[in-house]
């Protein structure tokens, strides 16, 4: 099993800059080390993650795969940039093969349909190195990190926000993000969980890492929560079902939004802490 000391964990790019020498942008990107081997889930929009990999002196080196957590562009804008930088004629890119759908969102006061999806075509990537390894089951990256694959809804009041459309020759249809995906992270303190958006559900995606990784106890959930856009009654009852699982701590990013952020630190206090482009998480984790 992984000895959590000897994970890693930057955030390279996320809403807020945690430096005044950072870019800060709309989207994520979290570098994970593990011993010697490197994992990235997102690559940010686009314009941040070069420059923050420079500024943080983040030696990609040993760089094995990248996730994505799904096809929006605030997570994979960053792609092009990246492949170019590493010169490499082969990159492992883990994910689920919905990636790639015509993804739009909708502006209800203007009723306009803004595409969301990879903003590069499959085929540049390639030529850059890419090779997509398209799947919607679960993706050991080793013994004890896993890319969760296509996550279950088994929760009764976690959705997915309404806003999101594939575009299909009858039309819009809703998205049901079954690409969303995040990283678990099976260490001696706990499973370590790094949501990207958790467009699922983040209820949903702890109770399926738990099921994949054979491990109830929840060290940190780490990212995106989704919990911006949700509902009220679906933010008081992920709180009261993050609460019940006894989290050590949670770190949010990107998607939460500062209200939602507010009642999750009322909520959890000193075992909460908003996670900003520039953090780097040691273990044993001090905030």
């Amino acid at each position: 099993m992984l000895k959590a000391k000897d994970l890693q964990i930057t955030t390279l790019v996320e809403n807020t800059a945690g430096g005044s020498r950072l870019l800060g942008e709309w989207g994520l990107s979290i570098h994970i080390r593990a011993g010697k081997s490197g994992f990235l889930l997102d690559t940010g929009a686009g314009q941040a993650i070069i420059y923050n990999l420079l500024t943080l002196d983040i030696d990609l080196d040993s760089l094995e795969v990248i996730v994505l957590s799904h096809g929006h562009y605030d997570h994979t804008g960053g792609l092009r940039a990246l492949l170019t930088g590493l010169k490499r004629e082969a990159v492992r890119i883990v994910a689920h093969p919905d990636v790639w759908a015509p993804k739009y969102s909708h502006d209800k006061k203007t009723g306009k349909y803004r595409y969301s999806g990879i903003p590069f075509r499959r085929e540049e990537l390639e030529r850059l190195g890419a090779c997509f390894e398209l799947t919607d089951r679960p993706t050991w990256l080793t013994d004890d990190i896993a890319g969760g694959g296509e996550e279950p809804l088994t929760t009764s009041f976690e959705s997915v926000a309404g806003s999101f459309y594939v575009k299909s020759a009858s039309g819009y249809l809703p998205d049901a993000m079954a690409d969303d995906q995040s990283l678990y992270i099976r260490t001696d303190e706990g499973l370590v969980i790094v949501l990207g958006c958790a467009h699922r559900g983040m209820v949903n995606i702890i109770r399926h890492a738990r099921t994949l990784m054979g491990m109830e106890k929840i060290h940190m959930v780490l990212g995106g929560t989704h919990l911006g856009p949700a509902s009220a009654v679906q933010v008081k009852a992920t709180i009261q079902a993050l609460k019940e699982m006894k989290i050590d701590w949670l770190g949010v990013s990107h998607c939460t939004g500062l209200e939602v952020a507010a009642g999750l630190r009322a909520a959890f206090k000193n075992r909460f802490f908003f996670n900003s482009a520039g953090r780097t998480i040691r273990f044993p984790f001090k905030p």
